[in-house]
């Protein structure tokens, strides 16, 4: 999850246009319906699902999930995802949901299928995240089927006072003390971290430590689902409770995300392999060249002439490398580029090893 401006993209007009049939907006329909007669049954919005607006959400993320960064546009078709749900709030029997913000652009987000809808997934289980590897064919060594995804939770912080009422303005909003990231309002690296390391390598996600020692924390698999114990073991172990309930609900480290953003890592460690190999390579040329012109200088002219060949001749290979170390640096920044998949692994993994 990367930190995403929402203003470079304007709110689609069809979230607040009229329907030409009666000449009410979505909201003033969604309003007579919840305060009217019928307003147990429920109320079909149609707006959000709009092209106009599936189009700007992708412009916004790139084409990606606004969790895990996984690009859904060539695998699956996007769920519109609703921050606040819109229908019914998991664990409040008694919220109605927070259908006044059903077509606000500020509540919508992309989400892919396995981070919106409840599913079963191969979790990590572990206190630590060291202890957590993948084996040889792909699975996790220490995991349990959990039911991870958003679908209607949002849980707030103990203080939080929920918003049941419209209009839900954004100090009512900030008042509730969301634990779930939205990367549009939150910064994901205050809350989230990646432990990169090249002997460990698995991309594991975990809730950031809040103490100036820094370091991560893998919520308890145990606690699935139950916000309030994700939060007391947080706050126990002194970590971002957003960031710890972000990664359980979510399912930010169900395996096929975790297989993927592995992937990325390996990626990188091969370009900085060949990257490594490329330089040393150039290096080692560019000494024989060296020793080869000073030779020159001390040999016959018929002599020099040959040597000048070889000369010629590894100069043009020190280019050849000198423009395949440039594409790997290219790659490099590809692959941190708000549009790549997981830039957010790869941002971590680049501050690791190649700060500077």
């Amino acid at each position: 999850m990367i930190r995403v401006d929402r203003s470079k993209v304007p709110p689609p007009a069809v979230l607040s246009e009229p329907f030409k049939s009666d000449g009410k907006t979505e909201l003033e329909r969604a309003s007579e319906h919840m305060n009217g007669p019928d307003k147990d049954k429920t109320f079909e919005f149609s707006r959000y699902k709009s092209a106009e607006v599936k189009e700007a959400l992708e412009k916004l993320f790139h084409g990606k999930c606004a969790y895990c960064e996984s690009s859904y546009s060539s695998i699956q078709p996007v769920d519109v995802e609703h921050f606040r749900p819109k229908g019914k709030v998991e664990g409040d029997d008694v919220h109605p949901g927070y259908w006044w913000l059903a077509m606000e652009w500020t509540n919508l987000l992309p989400s892919c299928i396995d981070c919106n809808r409840r599913r079963n997934q191969r979790t990590p289980k572990a206190d630590r995240l060291d202890l957590v590897k993948l084996t040889r064919d792909g699975d996790l060594n220490r995991a349990k089927q959990l039911a991870t995804g958003k679908a209607c939770a949002f849980p707030l912080a103990d203080d939080g006072v929920r918003c049941a009422l419209p209009p839900g303005t954004e100090p009512e909003l900030i008042a509730e003390k969301a634990l779930l990231l939205d990367p549009t309002r939150d910064n994901p690296e205050d809350h989230l971290v990646f432990v990169v390391s090249r002997e460990h390598q698995i991309s594991l996600v975990g809730a950031k430590m809040q103490s100036a020692a820094g370091g991560a924390f893998l919520p308890p698999a145990d606690a699935a689902g139950e916000a309030d114990a994700i939060r007391d073991a947080a706050n126990k172990a002194e970590v971002s409770a957003k960031g710890a309930i972000s990664i359980q609900v979510y399912g930010l480290n169900r395996l096929g995300l975790v297989q993927a953003r592995t992937r990325v890592l390996r990626d990188l460690e091969l370009l900085l392999e060949i990257s490594i190999g490329l330089t040393e390579l150039s290096l080692e040329i560019a000494e024989r060249n060296k020793a080869l012109t000073k030779k020159k200088k001390s040999v016959s002219a018929m002599a020099g002439r040959d040597l000048q060949v070889q000369i010629d001749f590894n100069a043009a290979i020190q280019r050849k490398i000198l423009f395949y170390t440039n594409e790997v640096k290219t790659r490099f920044s590809e692959m941190i580029d708000p549009k790549a998949p997981y830039a957010a692994v790869s941002r971590a993994w680049v501050r690791a090893y190649l700060a500077d």
